[in-house]
């Protein structure tokens, strides 16, 4: 694992993932689309994690202004998203984010493993399925 921190940017996949969106043009619905997709898979690969987590994260940013530390340009790229565009997936990525915190989970498998922090990593992706709940 490429994790440095237990926050949903403190992983190299997760840094990846946004920074080559931001870098291709690609949308915040674009993102939320690919990542449902990979939700759908009877066992979610550690790489289909973190796309669901990044959606999920992007959208509780844009709907309920959730901040997130760890990319440079994530502000400036938020707001040029358009936020009521990806209000009608918040329930549906948090039934994806609770699939990654399932026993289908590559990437909650590998923190499972980690005693120490895998409840501040949890707690981290609890706190993305609660906003997107409110």
């Amino acid at each position: 694992m490429g994790a440095w921190g237990m926050g949903v940017f403190d992983d190299d996949t997760s840094c990846e993932i946004i920074e080559d969106a931001m870098e291709d043009g690609t949308s915040a619905v674009q993102l939320v689309e690919q990542a449902l997709s990979s939700s759908e898979n009877e066992y979610i690969e550690y790489t289909e994690c973190h796309e669901i987590i990044v959606a999920a994260a992007i959208t509780n940013a844009l709907v309920n202004k959730a901040e997130y530390e760890g990319i440079e340009e994530l502000d400036k790229w938020l707001a040029k998203q358009d936020a009521t565009s990806v209000i009608p997936f918040k329930a549906k990525l948090a039934s994806a984010l609770s699939l990654v915190l399932g026993e289908s989970s590559e990437l909650n498998e590998l923190w499972a493993e980690n005693e120490d922090d895998y409840p501040t990593w949890k707690g981290n992706i609890e706190s993305v399925i609660n906003g997107l709940n409110s």
